[in-house]
């Protein structure tokens, strides 16, 4: 990780001695000649021939880099003890010998995904990343950097750091950085409607990763299928637009693991296996703002060091783009083998999905709404397992302070069904995104 930020302080400090090395030239070449040059239109044309030489020389010799990102801070209040599950001693889902009912990433209260606190269950050690043991409080959610370099016209080089201040303990900082994506574009076609990816790359799955980050975010908090299509994976991506207007997008991605949660019981950085994770949708533009899209994922479990078994995610979303309102709606379906003695978990996703309105009322007031659900069982052999039949209402409204300012904030109502029992999971969070 420092040798990224030493890299890209690097990059920026010589992005700015090759523009004042443009400026140095330029001046020097006007300051230092004759008078008589600018007494006809022959010398004029002659000498603004020389600057753009000069110019363009720079340019060519050096990567033109763009700097950008937010800030992102925000208040919460979460119901309860602030985590999204209890415990169950029934035995009635079989010989598990820990049984948890609800949904551990529920209580949501930024776009990242975290959640208000992770509970206090036995038999593991997390990293709880905010812990408010259910007591409201301010946070910043999150800075991130990002940074884009045009090498030539045809490879594009991007890269975007996340910073997230949190507590530490035991004389550990609890401040994180992760590197959210980092890859290498190239536009090989004339056209430039064909794209190769390669590196740290978004989601090809679903609909929902355009929007995963804050500042691009209508409302504030993600969906609950977001953790199993909206992760960066490693490898390489294909895109291509096809007919008049790009009503045809083709897109392919073959990763060392699926686009699970980082934070979740699934997803490899580097892989453990093998046997990689082909990724593909397909969608097409039809009339009246309507987009349609088929996606889905095939390969080896996240995090078993073995290539047998398989991991798959299948989906369909529709968007529809009718001017101040934008609805979007999304399932998905999927199943991964887990191993116990690998410790590696096992996942039955029966069905999940949302329906989100957002509505732009006018320059400055916006208000959205979003209903969903997920079925889910996740195990580790017969150590435990977590039984999910849950159910969410969002609302929300946002205001635009200024170009690159907003103010969000939104009310989470959790519950579930199914016999499942209610857990008091509710979440009031807020957040202030500010662009630069």
């Amino acid at each position: 990780m420092k040798s990224l930020v030493t890299y890209l302080f690097a990059c920026a400090i010589w992005t700015a001695v090759a523009q004042a090395a443009d400026a140095e030239v330029t001046t020097d070449e006007v300051s230092g000649a004759d008078t008589t040059v600018f007494e006809t239109p022959e010398s004029i044309a002659e000498l603004r021939e020389r600057v753009q030489r000069n110019e363009e020389m720079l340019l060519n010799r050096n990567p033109k880099l763009q700097w950008s990102g937010y800030v992102d801070v925000g208040f919460f209040a979460p119901q309860g003890d602030g985590s999204g599950y209890v415990q169950d001693f029934s035995n009635r889902y079989g010989n598990f010998g820990w049984v948890f009912l609800g949904d551990i990433l529920a209580p949501a209260v930024n776009s990242r995904g975290e959640v208000a606190d992770l509970g206090n269950a036995p038999g593991t050690d997390r990293f709880d990343s905010i812990n408010s043991r259910g007591a409201p409080g301010f946070i910043v959610n999150e800075l991130n950097l990002r940074m884009r370099a045009a090498m030539t016209p045809t490879a594009i080089i991007t890269a975007s750091l996340n910073i997230t201040p949190r507590t530490g303990n035991d004389f550990r900082l609890g401040d994180v950085m992760d590197l959210d994506i980092a890859q290498v574009e190239w536009l090989p076609t004339q056209s430039q409607r064909t794209s190769l990816f390669v590196g740290k790359t978004d989601s090809v799955l679903g609909i929902e990763y355009r929007n995963r980050k804050s500042h691009q975010r209508f409302g504030v908090t993600p969906s609950l299928i977001a953790r199993y299509t909206t992760n960066p994976a490693v490898g390489v991506k294909a895109r291509t637009k096809f007919g008049a207007s790009d009503w045809l997008v083709v897109a392919m991605a073959l990763t060392n693991g699926s686009n699970t949660w980082e934070q979740f019981h699934f997803y490899d950085e580097v892989d453990s296996n093998a046997a990689k994770t082909g990724s593909a949708r397909v969608s097409a533009r039809l009339p009246f703002g309507v987009e349609l899209g088929l996606s889905g994922s095939y390969g080896a479990p996240d995090r078993s060091p073995s290539s047998k078994g398989t991991a798959y995610f299948a989906g369909a979303d529709v968007q529809a783009d009718l001017g101040r309102l934008l609805v979007r709606a999304e399932f998905l379906k999927g199943k991964m083998d887990g191993r116990a003695a690998d410790d590696v978990y096992d996942l039955d996703l029966k069905g999940g999905g949302y329906l989100e309105l957002d509505w732009l009322i006018n320059a400055t007031f916006g208000a959205y709404g979003r209903g969903e659900y997920r079925s889910a069982r996740v195990w580790l052999g017969d150590e435990r397992l977590y039984a999910t039949k849950s159910w969410r209402a969002t609302a929300g409204v946002r205001m635009t302070l200024s170009e690159g300012s907003a103010l969000k904030a939104e009310y989470l109502r959790n519950g579930e069904y199914g016999g499942l029992p209610a857990v008091r999971n509710d979440v009031f969070t807020s957040s202030l995104v500010l662009s630069f």
